[in-house]
């Protein structure tokens, strides 16, 4: 993150020669990761793992639980703190979507090693489903200043998105690929331990060149209140659900410590974009995701020792 902030504030300084297009760099880093790195990823995670004990289903369903619950609990901040439409649902948007994938996947593969990644494959596995179909049109509802069909012609692009395309299909090729009975090379998961951290430091890069730090001192209030949401109320919950319902039994804990570190993440950059397309106050946003984003340097230490003892 510090890599990418300083790219940026170098290219704005006019360090870097006119003639780089930084930006379209940027945006490259981040469509490789995602449409050539990650699918790789998946797919491996999916093709190399044993997905018969029917609570792993449990995952997907927790995931999508905690995204609602974190959209709800947002939405229950704005509305003590009197906020208008638009900051509601930048609350409500910034409560719900999760950097599931570039933070909490890196922090499981570092906690955990490879074989964790397909569980967070399976935990996010809902994650577009959520957005798509609950985040965004509740985000249209307090919406301002831009027409129905306009809106709708938005939601249709992003529900026909190739980034998702790609993920489901490297899911469905894995899954097929390891139910036909096809054993893995011992090499794919030695690819997979370059891959991960690769495309997370490709994503993250990406992630601090598109930082905007001095809208924060605005949003103080928000902030704290999304990263109580995110770090506190959150993971409390949906990991306890997740021990009650016997996950901690399972792989000697380790898909309830994935659940632990899955539901502690900060706000994802998605949820910079419903209030761009819709007119929500953009610098409430921006402002929980940089706030709650740079809190990871004292809550990833905070995961290493709980997990470590549960």
């Amino acid at each position: 993150m510090i890599v990418g902030q300083t790219i940026r504030v170098s290219d704005n300084k006019g360090v870097i020669k006119d003639s780089i297009p930084v930006a379209k760099y940027v945006r490259l880093l981040q469509m490789s990761a995602l449409l050539g790195i990650n699918p790789i990823i998946t797919l491996g995670a999916f093709w190399g793992t044993k997905l018969g004990n029917v609570r792993f289903l449990a995952l997907p369903i927790l995931g999508a639980c905690a995204l609602s619950l974190g959209g709800v609990l947002g939405y229950s901040y704005s509305r003590l703190m009197k906020h208008d439409k638009r900051k509601t649902g930048s609350m409500f948007v910034s409560g719900s979507f999760t950097n599931i994938g570039n933070f909490g996947g890196l922090i499981c593969f570092v906690f955990f090693g490879e074989s964790s990644y397909v569980y967070v494959s399976m935990y996010k596995l809902l994650e577009e489903f959520s957005y798509f179909i609950v985040g965004y049109p509740i985000a249209k509802m307090h919406g301002e200043g831009e027409g129905t069909e306009r809106k709708k012609n938005t939601i249709i692009r992003i529900i026909t998105d190739p980034f998702v395309a790609v993920y489901f299909i490297s899911i469905f090729i894995g899954t097929a690929i390891n139910v036909m009975g096809f054993v893995r090379p011992m090499q794919y998961q030695t690819v997979n331990e370059i891959l991960i951290p690769l495309s997370s430091i490709l994503l993250v890069v990406s992630v601090g060149y598109n930082m905007r730090i001095k809208a924060v001192k605005g949003y103080l209030r928000e902030c704290l209140a999304i990263a109580s949401v995110k770090f506190l109320f959150v993971p409390v919950v949906i990991t306890c659900v997740a021990y009650f319902i016997g996950l901690g039994a399972i792989m000697d804990g380790l898909l309830l410590k994935v659940v632990l570190v899955l539901s502690a993440m900060p706000p994802a950059f998605n949820s910079l974009i419903p209030p761009q397309i819709y007119n929500l106050d953009t610098d409430l946003a921006n402002s929980a995701w940089i706030f709650c984003t740079g809190m990871l340097a004292l809550v990833v230490p905070l995961l290493y020792v709980i997990q470590s003892i549960i």
